[in-house]
């Protein structure tokens, strides 16, 4: 039986099926629970060799499943008097090419396809300390990189592809979550830490597009190096939330795509792709962008995936002259600047299902008068979330639409409201920094 609390706990018309058992490719017909309820496998979930391990990492070994369920999702192996099946090492003990377990990441297949469907679920507060974990990882991980090119002994980057993997893997487990706890604005944000937050967004994205395993991790490498030049220019230029530059300034602050991408070409484990995207983030898809005002699909995809990401992070980062706008209007923001063509319409879709109206990771203020955080994403459309209010309360936006009044500043983080006037008067090329008045 289980290792933990969650254990299957078999009726009458059910049956125990081993997690070793379990069919890769069979999809569940019927939600599965624990015994107190919580949801295990939702209907329509693809079993994977992710869905596989994250049952076995949360101490599941048997599920109970009806009996005509069992035969679905059960393999041959029914489990009988053989030897039984040796379990996988788990992943922080395989070793892995370029962060890539090419019998995971699948290429061809998108990822999309594997994600666990945990819509009906709490947060887990187990998930978030080891989502936790790979942000204090990718810290560690920055300070060997920053001196590997203080000295000039940058040879490899395996150890921020595995941490991609690592992202890839939280997030097929569970996508709404991984992506509100990293993607949560901070009161404070260090270079590393908004690089982290851009790769888990832009493999967020990269997977509602229907994109697959590998150019998921792709997406996720460049999201961790775009910004890796800056740790060899002026330290000043580094700072999330700096105050306006000078000309000056910025003409050598719109060097480091170069800058970035050039410190790595010489690291043989790095994709071409990975290159091109590091070098064109900032690459608006009008043509107004840098260093080179590229347009259209000239511009890569990864590129143009990770460009919007790092608008909506800019947005939601305070700086010294300005508050962060809550998330909410800081996507209601990039939809308005969208008109313009300055954004690829595909990309501002996925960044809209996969965040929704109102951002995953964000607060609000309901008609009750308490405030609850955005949890799950909606099932069909972008306004209706899922909400978890202050005092533990599930709320379904979709059953309950006039629950929410607003969007709720947190003052913790140093936030505010942007009217929809500005909106509309504002023209912002994301190159430069946004003055705004607050609403």
């Amino acid at each position: 039986m289980s290792t933990t609390n969650l254990k299957a706990n078999p009726g009458k018309n059910t049956v125990l099926v081993s997690v070793d058992d379990l069919q890769v490719g069979a999809i569940c017909r019927t939600p599965i629970e624990d015994e107190v309820g919580r949801l295990l496998l939702g209907t329509g979930t693809r079993i994977t060799p992710e869905v596989i391990e994250g049952l076995r990492e949360r101490g599941i070994q048997d599920l109970a499943i009806k009996a005509d369920e069992a035969e679905n999702l059960r393999s041959g192996n029914k489990g009988g008097g053989g030897k039984p099946k040796p379990k996988p090492v788990r992943p922080k003990e395989r070793h892995h090419t370029n962060g890539q377990d090419h019998t995971k990441w699948r290429k061809g297949v998108p990822l999309k396809d594997a994600l666990v469907n945990r819509h009906h679920e709490p947060i887990d507060v187990s998930r978030r300390k080891v989502l936790k974990g790979h942000v204090q990882l990718a810290r560690t991980r920055f300070e060997e990189i920053r001196l590997a090119l203080t000295e000039q002994k940058m040879q490899t980057v395996e150890a921020l592809s595995d941490l991609s993997g690592a992202f890839a893997s939280a997030m097929v487990d569970d996508h709404d979550q991984t992506v509100g706890d990293v993607v949560a604005a901070d009161t404070e944000m260090s270079l590393t830490d908004r690089s982290v937050k851009l790769g888990v967004l832009g493999m967020a994205i990269g997977t509602e597009l229907g994109l697959d395993g590998p150019s998921v991790l792709e997406i996720g490498m460049a999201g961790l190096l775009h910004d890796i030049g800056l740790y060899t220019m002026d330290a000043a230029l580094s700072v999330p939330g700096r105050p306006p530059l000078s000309q000056e300034e910025t003409w050598e602050y719109r060097k480091h795509p170069v800058v970035s991408a050039n410190s790595l070409r010489e690291v043989s484990d790095i994709p071409h792709s990975v290159l091109l995207a590091i070098e064109q983030v900032h690459e608006q898809f009008n043509g107004t962008g840098y260093p080179f005002g590229l347009e259209g699909n000239r511009i890569h995809q990864y590129a143009r995936i990770l460009n919007v990401c790092d608008t909506y992070l800019r947005l939601t980062i305070g700086t010294s002259f300005r508050k962060a706008l809550v998330p909410h209007d800081a996507l209601g923001f990039i939809l308005h600047q969208a008109r313009y063509g300055i954004f690829d319409p595909k990309v501002i879709h996925a960044f809209l299902r996969t965040k929704s109206l109102f951002p995953l990771g964000s607060r609000v203020e309901l008609a009750n008068g308490k405030w609850a955080d955005v949890i799950r994403r909606p099932i069909e459309g972008y306004a209706c979330p899922v909400l978890q209010s202050s005092d533990g309360e599930r709320v379904d936006l979709l059953e309950t639409p006039n629950e929410v009044v607003a969007p709720a500043c947190d003052p913790q983080r140093n936030q505010g409201r942007l009217s929809i006037e500005a909106m509309q008067r504002i023209r912002w090329n994301p190159a430069d920094e946004l003055f705004f008045e607050e609403a």
